[in-house]
C-alpha cells in the first residue's frame, strides 16, 4: 500500500475516533438522539439547497436535550459532516420548538 493511501486511512481513523471522543465528552453521548435521529435532520442542515426539516427530524428534536446540542455549535464535527451550523441552530425554531440559548 502506498504511503499516501496509508496516510489517508490513518487520518480517517483519527477523525472517526475524535468524533466518538467529542460525542462522549458532550455528556448524554448523543444528547438524547440516536444516529438515525441525527441523520433524519441532515437534509435540513446540509447541501446547497437544504430541505425543510422532516416530521421525523422535528419529533426527534422534541425529545432531544437541546442545550446539550449547543456543545457542537463550534465543533469540527459540524464541518466534517458538511453540516451548516447556522441552519442547524435554526432547526428548533423551524420545528416550532424553543431554541436553546447557545452562547457564542
Amino acid at each position: 500500500m502506498e504511503a499516501k493511501q496509508k496516510l489517508v486511512i490513518f487520518v480517517a481513523l483519527v477523525m472517526v475516533a475524535s468524533v466518538g471522543i467529542e460525542i462522549a465528552a458532550a455528556g448524554d453521548s448523543s444528547c438524547g438522539l440516536s444516529i438515525a435521529d441525527l441523520m433524519s435532520c441532515k437534509p435540513a442542515v446540509s447541501g446547497p439547497k437544504p430541505m425543510p426539516p422532516s416530521e421525523k427530524c422535528c419529533t426527534a428534536l422534541g425529545k432531544a436535550d437541546l442545550p446539550c446540542l449547543c456543545t457542537f455549535k463550534n465543533s469540527p464535527i459540524i464541518s466534517t459532516f458538511k453540516i451548516n451550523a447556522t441552519l442547524a441552530m435554526d432547526l428548533p425554531s423551524k420545528c416550532n420548538l424553543n431554541s436553546p440559548n447557545c452562547a457564542a
